[in-house]
């Protein structure tokens, strides 16, 4: 007992690792089962649309897979997600090139969920890599899938099990886009909670798919222009409102108003001025568009089934309020000690005995979990 006495160091003193939380490794552990089955699930309708020969539907979505691969694959090896030029641990070109490979062929995110679960290792690389696939992949295929299953899965020309697949496809995107999100909001938090995150990925879910869908019946009936009229205006009206707003370099801003055209891409706790686009002004912009284009459908066809989950709309309310009233900044030097203590916890659904340790020791770079520098 002797050796014990005095002043034991602790996990910080001894440079140890925060113990990740149960709930959080789970997650991890969800994410990659997700990440498996949608890639999967992607390559397969690619295959379906190759040798049915659907030459549009199979560059579409073909192109978007190699698109997402060859992003995320810069991103790690050349971009934010890796050592800066002169660094001590920047091995230059030759170390540089495996892990790009290696992240392309999906290689990375199994050793990055390996090192999350089993060594309590820092899940940025992670969750980068189920961002970008949900955002860049997941979401346009969710898209270029479900226009397939409109204008061709119901002719003779498809075969039996092409509408099945789509399906299947189509809601496996729903879910990895939503959850990739969702891990997101958790990893720029301090702490967080499970239910918060959970309800965030149910929210993000519903999101994606009444955008594709609506768009995907737009393009249907207006096809084949209409498609690529909704998507260029779309975009401009995007890049519109990140100039209007001026948070972000014009030159970041073509980039990131591609996906914008599917779904708002930062946290919800962020705050307004750190948006690309604020929220309020894209989901005001949405839900014009969304009345406009089913005014539209409904003048187009006799009878439409255009019911709206009511159970949806509160959740996005209620996941909206609890954002708000924890909002923070996307800059981290900005953050008080008192704000970083505060989280999502402490009343109902936001508290949870396993509070996220993700944002801890991730912090320091204010740079680190964004999309491309701007």
């Amino acid at each position: 007992m002797a050796a014990r006495d005095g002043f034991q160091p602790c996990a910080l003193d001894t440079g140890a690792a925060t113990p990740m939380p149960r709930w959080e490794r789970n997650l991890v552990v969800a994410a990659l089962i997700v990440h498996v089955v949608d890639v999967g699930l992607d390559l397969l309708v690619v295959l379906l649309f190759l040798a049915h020969m659907q030459w549009g539907f199979f560059f579409g979505t073909a192109g978007v897979i190699l698109w997402a691969w060859l992003v995320s694959s810069l991103y790690i090896s050349f971009g934010g997600g890796s050592p800066a030029p002169g660094d001590i641990d920047d091995g230059g070109v030759a170390d540089r090139l495996p892990q790009f490979f290696l992240n392309f062929v999906q290689v990375q995110i199994f050793a990055e969920a390996y090192r999350c679960v089993f060594h309590n290792g820092d899940t940025d690389y992670f969750h980068t890599l189920r961002l970008m696939e949900a955002i860049l992949e997941s979401a346009p295929n969710s898209l270029v899938q479900l226009y397939a299953l409109i204008v061709w899965a119901g002719t003779g020309d498809a075969p039996e099990g092409a509408g099945p697949l789509l399906r299947l496809s189509v809601f496996a995107s729903f879910v990895s886009v939503g959850l990739g999100l969702a891990m997101w909001e958790q990893k720029v938090q301090f702490r967080t909670s499970s239910m918060y995150v959970a309800a965030v990925a149910v929210m993000r879910a519903f999101e994606i798919a009444s955008r594709a869908l609506t768009l995907a019946i737009f393009a249907g009936l207006t096809h084949p222009y209409g498609f690529w009229w909704a998507l260029l205006i779309d975009y401009g009206v995007m890049l519109f409102l990140i100039v209007r707003h001026q948070s972000v370099q014009f030159t970041y801003g073509l980039f990131v108003a591609l996906p914008l055209v599917l779904v708002s891409l930062e946290p919800l706790v962020w705050r307004r001025e750190d948006h690309a686009v604020p929220k309020d002004s894209y989901y005001m912009v949405r839900i014009l568009e969304f009345v406009l284009m089913w005014v539209l459908i409904i003048h187009k066809q006799d009878t439409v089934d255009a019911k709206v989950d009511s159970s949806a709309v509160w959740l996005g309310c209620e996941v909206w309020r609890i954002a708000r009233r924890h909002e923070l900044s996307r800059d981290v030097a900005d953050w008080g000690e008192d704000d970083a203590n505060k989280g999502l916890h402490g009343h109902g659904w936001n508290s949870d005995s396993d509070l996220s340790s993700s944002g801890s020791d991730r912090m320091q770079d204010d740079q680190d979990g964004e999309l491309p520098p701007e």
